[in-house]
């Protein structure tokens, strides 16, 4: 693939934040197809139930094997219908769309960066609300996360608290 060739990853969760990297990915990188990307969750199930309670003396059992299938399956079909939103934004603009949900590698950061990777991606376009330095560090960011896990190009469009 040459380099005009390489496409653009575009993270999308369906916020304003999201939708406001759609637009300017479709404005910026014009004639590059964009990967709009949704991250999913496996493994949730597991991850809700609680651990056991030492002070009570409750412990919760495992969700079964169906109950974590079922919620695999629901996380994976919301990713996909959040992968598909954002492409349809993206074409309305104008934009060569591929929708892709992935599954979730370790976090949400690492994630978009290998997918990046995969894709030999032109560049990375993520949203973020704009949190200052304290909030973003407490609330953890995936814009900062990606700008640590690759060496890509990242756009960060920046959307102002409380303009969601």
């Amino acid at each position: 693939m040459s380099m005009d060739e390489r496409p653009v990853v575009v993270a999308f969760d369906g916020s304003a934040e999201s939708e406001a990297a759609v637009r300017e990915a479709a404005t910026l990188f014009a004639g590059r197809t964009l990967v709009v990307l949704s991250v999913w969750e496996p493994g949730l199930a597991m991850a809700m139930t609680p651990p056991p309670d030492g002070l009570s003396g409750m412990s919760y059992g495992l969700p079964d094997p169906e109950t974590m299938a079922t919620m695999d399956r629901l996380q994976r079909d919301r990713a996909t219908e959040t992968a598909n939103a954002g492409a349809e934004l993206a074409r309305a603009l104008g934009a060569t769309v591929e929708p892709h949900p992935v599954p979730d590698e370790v976090n949400i950061a690492e994630t978009i960066a290998g997918e990046a990777e995969r894709r030999d991606a032109a560049a990375v376009v993520v949203g973020s609300r704009g949190l200052g330095r304290v909030k973003s560090r407490l609330l953890g960011s995936t814009s900062q996360g990606l700008l640590h896990h690759t060496q890509r190009p990242v756009v960060v469009v920046r959307t102002p608290e409380g303009a969601q």
